[in-house]
């Protein structure tokens, strides 16, 4: 009985197994054949396409506001190769004829290896309207796999001004996909490369967005079916001031073009004058009001079409030598010997060793010294095989006695080698190299050298500007060390009095950049001897234009020297102006009206002529300002440099442009 009923379970298992299976095939017959057109039409009409809206980058704009580096539409050309499967080739081919562009470029670009091989890939921006009318009715038949997508592209609104603090945008590089500060970025990204644009990269470029596309198998448009906005990027504020960087760049054009025009008798020749640098730095805050560097360029040169770009530009015809290296900031990377703008420093470290040895001082604010028309350096009677130098003053003439105050002013070389020699007589040779025993571990005692590089010299000021160069302020080491490392181009590693005697005046090995005295002579206008650390930007702001955050870096440095010697040079420098070597520049200016301060100076650089130095600190209306002017072989400061700054200081005020017609010629 129990066999019977396990036999009858058995058997309603079974039916019902084949019941199901039966209405598995079924459903299954009924999907795959009475049904499979209308599933099939479903499923290609949900398929969806992701497409990329990159962010409009943020606006860079000056103090007052306005636009300096802002965006507008562009219409881009990109090509898909996996969309343009067996036509691609013919595809490039109507390219290039369209855009008068080899084929083989366009061909080089599309294959770079760092697209995947379903992104779309831009070969052209700035595409004239009637490409883009001709490419969208032409796109299914003669350029598949070819879109013309709407994207914002760099302006320049005030052309090469500023362009070396502005920077521009390229490409992102390959090597650089890997890294983790491009984290997110893909190929085909622009990048900021120079300027603010590359060092505020990652609050100008924003979040791109994402559109979610239905589209069917033929890959047509369904409409959209949400997303994720792109997210514009933030503005950043800068201390730059267009209007005076305008007037810089107009000054320093107009006195370089005047400089070429004036014999120079040593090389008999007219001046050169053919590059130069500008500084405007306000010495409360460090911020950077103008900055001039000329050669220039035109930042928009960068925003060309890409093929176009890497198939006929040549960066080094364009920004090499034979152009003057316009790419190069040469406010904060050219490196130059700064002649007699560099004494004000050796002064006060000259004084400051006086302070702490008042037995064997080297200069003082009291006595009165001779300024011959040439130095000799005494004659060592303990060493008989000793060398006599010999340095000239910048003039030939006999000017007399004179305090350190007045030859400050009239930038007396032969008050200065003297402090040179002191210098060398006191403190070297250093310990590792005396021929003392046991003392090789004592530091070389260099009170000049630490001075120098408490005032900013040798080092970076930190300005936030990509490129800065550091200078020189050179020791008996580095010069041992120079030279075992070059000794064709430095063939002398033994350091001697005549090293420490050019240092006094600028020369030798010496070497500073604009911004480097720029800081120097802002420390010195402070009675309390801040040195602040030169910037361009003042403050960033988010799209709705709420703060991000401000540039607030304390001014916590003090220049090495006493407070006493520091107002002592700083109003000595007054005489340079008024009766002293600028005093011809700055014939019939307003003193009244505005506090002028400064220095002149002419670096010899061999084999080239003179370069000429000025730098100014002016007071009036309730501002204040250092200016410091450098031109390339331009000759004496006081020719070329000096009234450049003088226009410069007269149009920051709001006085009557003068003619520097007739500039007497001096250091």
């Amino acid at each position: 009985m129990t066999e019977g009923r396990a036999g009858l379970r058995l058997k309603v298992l079974a039916a019902l197994v084949v019941a199901m299976f039966a209405a598995l095939t079924t459903r299954l017959w009924f999907l795959q054949v009475l049904a499979a057109d209308d599933y099939q039409r479903i499923a290609n009409e949900n398929a969806v396409r992701l497409v990329e809206r990159p962010a409009e980058r943020g606006t860079i704009k000056d103090a007052s506001g306005e636009v300096l580096v802002g965006n507008r539409p562009s219409s881009v050309i990109t090509v898909n190769r996996e969309k343009a499967g067996d036509d691609l080739e013919a595809v490039l081919s109507r390219l290039s004829q369209l855009l008068d562009v080899p084929a083989a470029a366009l061909r080089e670009r599309i294959e770079d290896p760092n697209y995947s091989t379903f992104s779309p890939i831009p070969v052209a921006i700035d595409v004239p309207e009637r490409v883009v009318i001709y490419i969208r009715e032409r796109r299914d038949d003669d350029f598949p796999g070819v879109e013309v997508p709407v994207l914002p592209v760099r302006t320049y609104p005030l052309g090469e001004s500023a362009a070396h603090v502005l920077g521009y945008l390229s490409e992102i590089f390959a090597e650089e996909l890997d890294s983790p500060a491009f984290a997110d970025y893909e190929p085909g990204d622009l990048v900021g490369r120079a300027g603010v644009e590359a060092v505020y990269e990652q609050d100008l470029s924003g979040v791109d967005g994402i559109t979610k596309y239905r589209v069917n198998s033929a890959g047509e448009n369904l409409g959209p079916i949400g997303g994720e906005p792109p997210v514009r990027g933030n503005d950043v504020a800068l201390t730059l001031d267009a209007d005076l960087q305008v007037l810089a760049e107009r000054s320093l054009i107009l006195g370089m073009r005047r400089a070429r025009g004036i014999f120079d008798s040593d090389s008999r020749s007219n001046l050169k004058a053919n590059a130069g640098a500008a500084v405007v730095m306000n010495p409360d805050t460090g911020g950077i009001e103008a900055m001039v560097s000329f050669p220039s360029f035109n930042p928009k040169v960068f925003t060309r079409s890409l093929v176009q770009f890497d198939a006929e530009f040549d960066f080094d015809s364009r920004f090499g030598a034979a152009t003057g290296y316009p790419a190069l900031n040469r406010a904060i990377a050219g490196e130059y010997p700064p002649g007699s703008v560099y004494k004000p420093w050796v002064a006060l470290s000259a004084l400051q060793r006086t302070k702490e040895v008042p037995r064997e001082p080297i200069v003082t604010t009291t006595d009165v010294y001779e300024c011959p028309p040439e130095y000799v350096t005494p004659f060592d009677e303990s060493d008989p095989n000793a060398i006599i130098y010999s340095f000239n003053n910048w003039t030939s003439a006999n000017l007399g006695f004179m305090n350190l105050s007045r030859a400050l002013a009239l930038s007396c070389d032969t008050i200065f080698y003297p402090m040179g020699y002191e210098y060398w007589r006191l403190y070297y040779p250093p310990p590792p190299i005396d021929d003392v025993q046991g003392n090789d571990d004592v530091p070389a005692r260099q009170p000049l050298q630490r001075d120098l590089r408490g005032a900013g010299f040798g080092s970076e000021t930190h300005v936030d500007l990509p490129g800065e160069l550091s200078g020189r302020v050179p020791t008996a080491e580095w010069k041992r060390n120079i030279h075992d490392t070059y000794p064709e181009s430095f063939p002398e590693g033994e350091w001697f009095p005549g090293d420490f005697i050019l240092m006094t005046i600028g020369q030798g090995d010496t070497l500073v950049t604009p911004i480097q005295l720029a800081a120097a002579y802002s420390a010195l206008m402070h009675q309390d001897q801040r040195v602040c650390t030169p910037h361009v930007v003042d403050h960033v702001v988010d799209p709705d234009g709420n703060l991000v955050r401000e540039y607030r870096r304390p001014c916590r440095d003090r220049l090495p020297f006493d407070p006493g010697y520091v107002a002592y040079v700083r109003d000595a420098l007054t005489g340079t102006v008024r009766e002293g070597t600028a005093s011809g520049a700055f014939s019939g200016f307003p003193f009244d009206r505005v506090w002028v301060a400064g220095k002149t100076g002419t670096a010899e650089v061999d084999p080239k002529q003179d370069y000429s130095w000025f730098a100014a600190m002016t007071e009036a209306l309730g501002e204040r300002h250092v200016v410091v002017v450098l031109v390339e072989q331009g000759g004496h400061g006081s020719t070329t440099a000096a009234p450049i700054a003088r226009r410069i200081i007269e149009g920051m005020y709001g006085l009557e442009f003068s003619d520097p017609t007739g500039v007497e010629v001096t250091d």
